[in-house]
């Protein structure tokens, strides 16, 4: 069959293979090019085990003009630009075909301190075939943009997994003289003949540069091929030691050696995103004043706030009092909140469980066979609910970016069908040239399918977040509500595309997805059986949006004054008006349902030694009696509604006595009646308290002192700079990670830390600095994932 002619007769705009080579063009193309690769890797070899130290320690010296004369000097045409292709495609520019074959080769990245030390170290420390496909992985943008095609050979496959020779390796096999060729194509083993042309002239190109590059920095040497062989340093890092991120590791990641897929990684990524979620779900029920914010957020972003193209209002906002708008942002809260923790739960469970599952085959899992079907089901069944998270994040950043207030005055909504609730918001650019601009277009992506497809959740988020970092006006346009989602969304990318380095097996499991969705939906709904019906329940006719909406004041909270009878009993108003708030939410969805409400949903879930802290009763002090240490909180169970008394913690109990592994009775932790007797709280005693102490410095013991502040101390800590926070959490053994958005994860590093989970932190935003009530907030989560109190932190 002539293929040529078939491709021709195709449909137009069809794409349209670069070539239509004989099996002896091809393999005589790529024999040409793996001797030239294999020569050049040689030499970069022996070059680095030479070499490296005297090479690292030039290019640190250089300045970024000379290094920029380097870099031209080895690649002449080199591309400006982070992520070339990606503007070449903005500006529809099909001919920069080195932009698109090379993306990571650019002057904007390389010429930083440490990437190319990255990037040689890498390439001369490891074959060729370790390399490959994540070679031709960076350069996919430029074959689904349309941009660049490879050539077309049917019916062979070339093969690169394990061979180090130049005359093996992208060896051309008949599927006619193998059996196994075509599976070995599918599974990753091999690659089409066009592809592995295309890998091989990228792979040959960056070796030939990365000689050149240590040519012209040793240009003064007369051997750099010959003498005796020095110890290998210490691989290089660009991040700093315990504090990185997302878009850090992004950023080396085309650089180094390709990762393999890190489960422990994957669960604490996914963990501190869960743990995060239940903490916000605790304060909603807990913290009068937070819940308020959180409401109040909710309500700023949602789509009723923006003018229609006619300029008017909508009418549940011009409605007296807004008692459906605000219905509205309730029932937007509680899914949001609810679902959105029981997603994650589930995440990190079904990670646990791929977890074993691959100690279980790790004596049966061959590169040339395919998974164990137990072990290949766990996969997708992770990837769909990953999926499933991942759409309905980018459905509340689109319903709430538009509407957000840095944003609002370039957006509107079309006037309102009476008959209708569904809003239709639209974005209209303004005219001069605004950091909106710059922002939108990678928005926009998120919410187009098929874009979404061409550019890849990875690669879009890591997009945002650079913009996000390196652009301050742009910065000014993500509210602190909207970097939530976007944080969310970066976990579950990268969870994503952790699953996506499991090679070569990651194809087969993607592929093989769409063959079993029927299939995979029935899990994923058994997974989340009775939430159906609790999803599918409106507060549109419930008489609840008196009882939340904080505008009145209700729900004013103040934590941050000294304890005075006045302060008290505003204290306690506010507790009794949330209580009575989540009393009505929770009967409303009991009373729609057959007994079982969005609380039940998660109440198994939720962890078992914690109480909701509710404000005592002011005792007035008695005149010239020695002053004793008041009790700040009492606690009670998550929810009268709910409470099992033979399980729920119902009185007080000492908060420094709570641990990682506690030695009392597991408890059930639900909602917060609105009132319950407070008994007296035993006071702590030395016996039986095992209570760790860290020696910290005067920086991070100022933090730990406005973490912890008690309302009884007369002196008020002011606002904690967020690098001070940073800093404090490493000091205490803590690794930091920053995320996409606003989030950070602290995961423990130090057998110092006695304790196995991490957690996370929103930084402050558009401030670097943690107010007053978010560091009590701060000091009253770490105090619940591990027992800490101010007096555990001393000064060296």
């Amino acid at each position: 069959m002539n293929m040529s002619s078939l491709f021709r007769n195709m449909p137009p705009g069809m794409p349209m293979p670069s070539s239509f080579s004989s099996p002896e063009e091809v393999s005589k193309k790529a024999r040409k090019l793996a001797k030239q690769l294999f020569e050049d890797r040689e030499t970069l070899q022996q070059i680095m085990e030479r070499h490296e130290e005297t090479i690292r320690k030039r290019w640190s010296k250089k300045s970024n003009q000379q290094r920029k004369k380097i870099l031209l000097a080895a690649w002449p045409s080199m591309s400006a630009q982070h992520r070339p292709d990606v503007e070449a495609w903005r500006r529809n520019d099909n001919s920069k075909t080195e932009a698109y074959m090379w993306p990571y080769i650019n002057l904007e990245d390389l010429i930083k301190p440490k990437l190319l030390l990255i990037f040689l170290n890498a390439r001369a420390r490891h074959q060729p075939h370790e390399f490959v496909h994540s070679d031709l992985k960076l350069a996919a943008f430029g074959e689904t943009s349309g941009a660049t095609f490879p050539a077309f050979l049917n019916e062979y496959t070339m093969l690169f997994h394990g061979r180090n020779t130049p005359a093996t390796y992208g060896e051309l096999v008949s599927w006619d003289d193998d059996d196994d060729a075509f599976e070995y194509m599918y599974n990753g083993i091999g690659m089409h003949p066009g592809h592995g042309l295309q890998a091989l002239e990228i792979q040959q190109r960056i070796w030939e540069f990365l000689v050149s590059c240590c040519k012209h920095l040793l240009q003064d040497m007369p051997s750099l091929t010959t003498g005796e062989v020095q110890s290998e340093p210490a691989p290089p890092t660009a991040t700093e030691p315990n504090v990185t991120s997302l878009e850090a590791i992004a950023q080396e990641a085309p650089y180094r050696i390709p990762a393999r897929l890190d489960f422990s990684r994957l669960k604490a990524l996914a963990s501190a995103e869960r743990n995060s979620r239940e903490d916000h779900l605790w304060a909603l029920r807990e913290d009068p004043s937070y819940f308020a914010d959180v409401m109040n957020d909710f309500a700023e972003h949602r789509q009723e706030m923006l003018l229609d193209s006619r300029g008017s209002k909508h009418p549940t906002i011009a409605e007296s009092g807004q008692p459906l708008f605000w219905n509205r942002v309730l029932g937007n809260v509680v899914v949001t909140s609810y679902f959105g923790f029981a997603t994650f739960d589930e995440i990190v469970k079904q990670i646990g469980k791929l977890k074993h599952l691959a100690g279980k085959y790790k004596d049966e899992i061959r590169p040339e066979d395919d998974l164990p079907s137990e072990y290949m089901e766990a996969f997708q069944t992770l990837r769909f609910i990953l999926d499933a998270a991942k759409t309905d994040l980018i459905l509340q950043l689109k319903v709430g970016v538009y509407p957000s207030p840095p944003l609002r005055q370039f957006c509107y909504r079309q006037p309102q069908d009476p008959i209708s609730s569904m809003i239709q918001a639209a974005y209209q650019p303004p005219r001069q040239n605004h950091a909106v601009k710059r922002l939108m277009p990678l928005l926009d992506i998120l919410w187009n399918e098929q874009q979404l497809f061409l550019f890849g959740l990875h690669t879009v988020v890591d997009e945002i977040e650079r913009l996000v970092q390196a652009d301050p006006e742009v910065k000014a346009l993500v509210s602190s509500w909207v970097a939530k989602p976007l944080s969310s969304l970066s976990v579950v990318a990268e969870c994503l595309h952790q699953l996506h380095l499991y090679q070569p097996w990651a194809r087969k499991i993607e592929d093989g997805m769409e063959l079993k969705k029927d299939e995979l939906l029935k899990v994923y709904k058994e997974s989340f059986k009775g939430w159906l019906p609790i999803l599918g329940i409106k507060f549109e006719d419930a008489q609840i949006s008196h009882l939340a909406d904080p505008r009145d004041g209700k729900f004013n909270h103040p934590l941050h004054r000294r304890r005075d009878k006045e302060n008290v009993d505003a204290l306690r108003k506010a507790e009794r008006n949330l209580d009575d708030f989540w009393v009505a939410v929770d009967r409303h969805y009991k009373s729609r349902t057959s007994g079982t409400s969005q609380h039940d949903m998660v109440a198994h879930l939720l962890s078992s030694d914690r109480a909701i802290q509710r404000t005592p009763p002011w005792i007035e002090p008695i005149k010239n009696e020695k002053a004793v240490e008041r009790q700040e909180y009492v606690y009670q169970p998550f929810s009268t509604i709910y409470h099992d008394r033979t399980k729920q913690i119902t009185g007080s109990f000492d908060r420094v006595s709570i641990s990682e592994k506690p030695t009392k009775p597991k408890t059930r932790g639900m909602g917060a009646p609105s009132d319950v007797p407070t008994p007296e709280s035993p006071q702590p005693t030395e016996a039986g308290i095992d209570q760790q102490i860290f020696t910290v410095d005067k920086r991070t013991h100022k933090v730990f002192k406005a973490l912890f502040h008690s309302p009884s101390n007369p002196d008020l800590p002011g606002e904690i700079p967020w690098s001070d926070f940073l800093h404090a959490m490493v000091s205490t053994g803590f690794s930091a990670e920053k995320l996409h958005g606003s989030a950070w994860n602290f995961t423990p590093r130090s057998p110092d830390v006695a304790v196995e989970r991490s957690i996370q932190f929103h930084e402050p935003h558009p401030s670097n600095k943690i107010p007053f009530l978010w560091a009590r907030r701060y000091g009253r989560r770490l105090a619940r994932a591990y027992g800490w109190s101010g007096d555990m932190f001393r000064l060296e």
